[in-house]
């Protein structure tokens, strides 16, 4: 068995424990799983593009690592005694992330226009969201929040933008991965969002659960597409 498919398994692996320990809410469990989940799909990551390495896979590498710390802060968040600064942390690891995200796919040379070119209305879907999103949180928000909440939101539906104008750029197969990839993300960011700020008001079934599957899920379909993509930058 080669190794990227060891690492592939172990990925999985995790992603069924860590899914267990956050359905148990043991924290030990928690603790002993998801700071490793984005390093073994770095590491995939980077076995399958090595012999390609380009600025795009290298964007991409540095979003799945800054996703660890992201993790990692976030994890601590809930710990006793409650440091609520680490969602700080957490959030301003997951924006570099997205920064990260943004940059590969914006600077994906292509002779082609992607869709969001084409179709600029394409682009509506998104603003739509992004206001919702923030209109939706906003009486939930701590006042020294509000700023980076709005801030984390504007970027990760950039992102998400970014990844839809690949069609057109890229195979449908690649494209496929990667955007359905992003749009998982953001629906787990959103989540994360009521959970945290609407959860008063919005009571969300095995919330935990759902953003964490969402988040892997979404995390992988990026890895997946992105180690599909040969083209030298």
């Amino acid at each position: 068995m080669r190794r990227t498919d060891r690492l592939l398994i172990l990925f999985f692996g995790l992603c069924c424990a860590n899914l267990f320990f956050e359905f148990q809410f043991s924290k030990l469990g928690i603790f002993c799983t998801k700071p490793f989940l984005m390093i073994i799909l770095s590491a995939w990551f980077y076995l399958k593009t090595k012999d390609n390495f380009t600025a795009f896979h290298k964007f991409l590498l540095a979003g799945f690592i800054f996703s660890m710390f992201g993790d990692t802060f976030l994890m601590f968040v809930e710990n006793k005694p409650a440091r609520p600064e680490f969602f700080l942390y957490g959030l301003s690891s997951f924006l570099v992330t997205h920064i990260f995200y943004l940059l590969a796919f914006l600077k994906f040379p292509s002779t082609k226009k992607g869709l969001i070119q084409r179709k600029s209305f394409w682009v509506l879907p998104f603003i739509l969201l992004f206001f919702g999103n923030i209109l939706t949180l906003w009486s939930g928000i701590p006042t020294p929040m509000k700023i980076p909440v709005v801030v984390y939101s504007l970027a990760i539906v950039l992102m998400a933008i970014s990844a839809l104008n690949l069609q057109g750029k890229v195979s449908e197969n690649i494209f496929k991965w990667i955007f359905i990839g992003a749009i998982l993300f953001v629906i787990s960011d959103s989540l994360i969002g009521l959970n945290k700020f609407r959860s008063d008001d919005f009571q969300i079934p095995l919330v935990r659960i759902l953003i964490m599957s969402f988040y892997l899920s979404g995390q992988y379909l990026l890895a997946k597409g992105g180690s599909l993509v040969k083209t030298r930058l």
